[in-house]
């Protein structure tokens, strides 16, 4: 019981941004404070703590197509790029949930080496694994809310406020992105070694999901064969795939009754190193795939047939035969993901390895009759060929927008997607400011001290 009540409490600490006049709210009275080793493990072990991600987005990667979105409401908002994407009144999830979980794991991080009972080891691997879980929120903030990584700039690039204390009276202003990104690896530093090799529960970082996050960290800031090291780490922990080879419908009329032989849920699958969830994941199954997105797949991929369809639950065709996702979307750390990092990375020095890795993955994604392996190429399309495989597989991952903003900063990413909506076209041009999300107005309005992003074209 005393686990839940504190659980709770610190989840009423940060429930809204918006009900008084400081940045977070004030701690309630009469609820549990920590003090005990057990304690202090209960706030990291909260199943909330894996799901902070949001897929707005998804809504506005070049993924997804939706004709019945207006402009009044944050997702048509985000859909067609518009200046705000919330209103005063309205909470953005991508913000709020991952400063709300933040909060608890600054707590863990002060009080934990001081707690009663548990013994020098318990202390450190909680210590190392709620900066593991600060590390990623931060990761994930600043990948929504700040310029893509440049080395170059990223002294002066403004990032999201670093909140690294348990002060619910701060109004903290924003640091720039070289001040977050060195915290998160300052929060990283010799965590493989406090953390077991084999978490307690599916929910918890263990040693490979932090050799995943370096590499993901280490992806999105261009340095692709730190990455690949990382990634490599990762996959000598865990490197199983499903293979889909083995996957048939219970129904093939109606396929959202379920696949044989595939995981129930991504906490199962064999691929998973990380798990991470959305608060909202069945949104995006109100979406169809975009055009782009299904003319990447062959007719043969066994990912189009299971992770999309043309119908509806009942098992009709839809009146306009689009597509839409039969699969909810999965955050989380992969095996497949690690894979694609450290083919990227010899795609960029021309390596036709990258293609051992590719067709490695590939097999799994076809029957054997109908696969056929990549032969080599080089130079751009060698890159080309691996970025598309990239997108073919991470197409439920919630990466897809970061990697449109990463490869427009390097030039590769060149497309102008154009919504349209009563008449009027928005457009989403490369490196656009457009790639940055708005700081929620409602946060805005609450601390003087942040500046806004500048989102006017």
């Amino acid at each position: 019981m005393k686990k839940i009540q504190l659980i709770i409490a610190v989840a009423a600490l940060t429930a809204s941004f918006a009900s008084c006049d400081k940045f977070m709210d004030t701690v309630p009275k009469g609820k549990v404070i920590p003090t005990t080793t057990d304690d202090f493990k209960s706030m990291i072990i909260d199943v909330t703590a894996s799901s902070v991600a949001y897929p707005t987005a998804n809504v506005c990667s070049d993924d997804v197509f939706n004709n019945n979105l207006d402009g009044n409401t944050s997702n048509g908002r985000a859909y067609y790029w518009m200046e705000d994407f919330y209103k005063e009144n309205e909470k953005d999830p991508a913000w709020n949930a991952p400063y709300e979980q933040m909060y608890k794991m600054n707590v863990v991080v002060e009080n934990i080496m001081g707690a009663t009972e548990g013994t020098l080891e318990e202390k450190e691997a909680i210590l190392a694994e709620a900066k593991c879980w600060r590390a990623y929120y931060n990761w994930y903030l600043q990948s929504l809310y700040a310029p893509a990584y440049q080395a170059s700039t990223a002294a002066t690039d403004l990032s999201v406020p670093l909140v690294l204390i348990a002060d619910l009276e701060a109004k903290h202003s924003r640091a720039t992105v070289e001040e977050v990104t060195s915290a998160i690896w300052a929060d990283l530093q010799n965590a493989e070694t406090l953390l077991p090799e084999n978490a307690a529960n599916d929910y918890r970082p263990n040693k490979a999901a932090v050799y995943a996050l370096k590499a993901r960290i280490y992806f999105y800031m261009c340095e692709y064969d730190k990455a690949a090291e990382q990634a490599k780490l990762a996959l000598a922990e865990n490197s199983a795939l499903n293979d889909m080879r083995t996957w048939s419908f219970k129904n093939e009329e109606k396929p959202f009754a379920g696949i044989n032989n595939k995981p129930l849920n991504p906490r199962e699958s064999p691929e998973r190193i990380w798990y991470q969830s959305t608060g909202f994941s069945s949104m995006i199954t109100s979406y169809c795939i975009s055009d782009d997105l299904q003319a990447m797949y062959a007719a043969s991929d066994l990912r189009f047939k299971f992770w999309f369809t043309n119908r509806t639950r009942g098992g009709d065709i839809w009146e306009d035969g689009r597509y839409r996702y039969l699969q909810e979307l999965d955050y989380s750390f992969t095996v497949p993901e690690m894979m694609l990092i450290e083919a990227e990375a010899l795609a960029r020095k021309n390596d036709a390895k990258a293609l051992d890795i590719l067709n490695e993955l590939r097999m799994t994604r076809f029957q054997t009759e109908d696969y056929v392996p990549l032969t080599e190429a080089d130079g751009d399309d060698l890159l080309a060929i691996v970025l598309a495989e990239r997108r073919r597989e991470l197409a439920l991952s919630g990466l897809r927008w970061l990697d449109m903003k990463r490869l427009a900063k390097d030039g590769r990413y060149t497309q102008t997607l154009i919504r349209t909506l009563n008449g009027v076209d928005y457009k989403l041009e490369p490196d656009s400011k457009l790639y940055l999300f708005p700081i929620p107005p409602q946060v805005l309005s609450l601390n003087s001290n942040i500046i806004p992003n500048d989102r006017k074209q």
